[in-house]
């Protein structure tokens, strides 16, 4: 027929895969020259089978989307993403119901390889997710402490800076260190300083009460920030972290101990008046004998 002819030309101009099916009997009416380059010439075949491999209709197939209920196109145009399992591809399916030259009702169906635009999309995807779970490690890094694994200096002061910007809440600050570090150092050697300051680093941070984070602050130094907190509750928790500290025996070195100053934050208080005073705190308390907290 001339009019299946036109159709059949104009669809041979189309780059893509196309084949039109029966809507009542899914037997292959017509198929492009680019259809039958990749799948062969499946004129009067099943659909299904000749794609698909199955005896049925597809699970996935669109058919009723298209017909109106008495059979008829009802002038949709449907367009989504399928994965054949038989030849291993993705595809983009443009679907739509239209009536044939010889006055049948017939579903012709684009299909366009998407395969390598998929693949490209999944290994971007992978490369940003590799990306962001870098950027979270290099956060981590930058913000924490080699040695000890507590925050460090950086990350200790930018929170300790939050907490003084809201002023509606106390805010107290626990300065320690150990005492006669240098000691250690002398007589055993910086591999076993090394090894009494991440001992430390795991009794402070197995003692964090909600609220509470620890940071070390540079060289034996430590700094707890205590949100919520009074000056008395956080010289509680200073007292009561200098003596889990003197139940710590390190293999070869022994029994430590550590000084502490107490601070709690006044209004308008900034960060660097309130580092002043708990160094000051410290200070006397290690002038008073060390092993002891002392609050400014």
């Amino acid at each position: 027929m001339r009019e299946n002819a036109l159709f059949e030309s104009h669809f041979d101009l189309i780059p893509f895969g196309i084949y039109v099916v029966d809507a009542a009997t899914y037997s292959i009416v017509y198929s492009n020259r680019v259809y039958i380059e990749r799948f062969g010439k499946h004129l009067g075949a099943t659909c299904h089978k000749i794609l698909y491999e199955r005896d049925e209709p597809c699970t996935n197939c669109r058919m009723v989307e298209l017909l109106t209920p008495a059979g008829l196109p009802n002038g949709n145009t449907l367009v989504f993403e399928h994965f054949n399992e038989v030849d291993d591809r993705w595809y983009q399916m443009q679907v739509r119901a239209m009536t044939w030259p010889d006055g049948r009702v017939v579903k012709y169906s684009i299909a366009v390889d998407i395969s390598d635009l998929k693949d490209t999309q999944n290994r971007l995807a992978e490369a940003h997710a590799e990306l962001a779970l870098k950027n979270r490690e290099l956060m981590r890094l930058s913000t924490t402490d080699m040695l000890t694994g507590l925050a460090n200096r950086q990350r200790i002061d930018a929170l300790l800076g939050q907490a003084l910007n809201d002023r509606s809440e106390a805010v107290s600050l626990i300065m320690l260190d150990i005492d006669h570090f240098k000691r250690i150092n002398d007589r055993f050697g910086h591999l076993a300083g090394d090894r009494t300051l991440s001992a430390l680093a795991g009794v402070l941070r197995g003692a964090m009460p909600e609220g509470c984070a620890v940071g070390r602050w540079g060289g034996e130094e430590f700094l707890i920030l205590c949100r919520k907190t009074v000056l008395a509750d956080a010289y509680l928790l200073a007292e009561a972290l200098r003596e889990r500290v003197l139940e710590l025996d390190l293999p070869d070195i022994g029994r430590i101990s550590c000084s502490f100053g107490v601070v709690e934050a006044a209004p308008e208080e900034t960060v660097d008046r309130l580092m002043s005073r708990v160094d000051q705190a410290l200070y006397v308390a290690k002038e008073l004998g060390r092993n002891r907290v002392e609050a400014a």
